[in-house]
């Protein structure tokens, strides 16, 4: 298994994309499809957002997405796992690099919403430290959708990670010019 950073739009992320599209349409209809064209591309790339997947011999087995909602705030979205591949810890595992993504991008909380009927979904947000919160955003009142939020504890900030080396070089090259308070403060 390889955990990948990739833009929304390159080949590896396709799979995930059109798995959401297709459950989405069968749990909660059209409406609900309509959630994964609502952001740009950007709002998914560093330096405050991420688009992580996880691969088994170069196919997609899951993944997830890391975006910007306010400041210090980072949310997760997009995150998925091929039906024949649930069960065994692929959404954690891509949860945990999402986690640290958001941490290492200066957000000391991260916010996630999912829907009432994915069961597997709730039980893993709880599971990994998830505290239900009040609804937010567009979703926030439909009572189909339940928020979550969670605490980061900032151990992961600005560690070196596989996943975004380059984008660290560039901040620690950075983190001594004036122009670093304003990158941190944007995240």
């Amino acid at each position: 298994m390889n955990l990948r950073l990739v833009t929304p739009t390159h080949p590896a992320a396709a799979p995930l994309l059109a798995g959401l599209r297709h459950e989405y349409m069968q749990v909660y209809g059209p409406e609900a499809v309509s959630d994964l064209d609502r952001y740009s591309t950007f709002e998914f790339l560093p330096p405050s957002g991420a688009f992580i997947v996880l691969e088994a011999d170069d196919v997609t087995v899951a993944g997830g997405a890391l975006r910007r909602l306010e400041p210090g705030v980072g949310e997760i979205k997009r995150m998925w796992t091929a039906p024949a591949a649930r069960g065994r810890g692929h959404g954690r595992r891509v949860l945990a690099a999402l986690e640290a993504a958001a941490a290492r991008r200066g957000y000391h909380t991260v916010r996630l919403e999912t829907g009432d009927r994915l069961d597997a979904a709730i039980g893993l947000y709880e599971s990994a430290g998830y505290a239900r919160i009040s609804g937010y955003g567009l979703w926030g009142t439909d009572p189909r959708a339940i928020s979550f939020e969670k605490r980061l504890d900032g151990a992961y900030d600005l560690a070196t990670d596989e996943l975004d080396r380059r984008e660290i070089l560039v901040r620690e090259m950075l983190k001594h010019h004036p122009l670093d308070a304003g990158l941190r403060q944007a995240a």
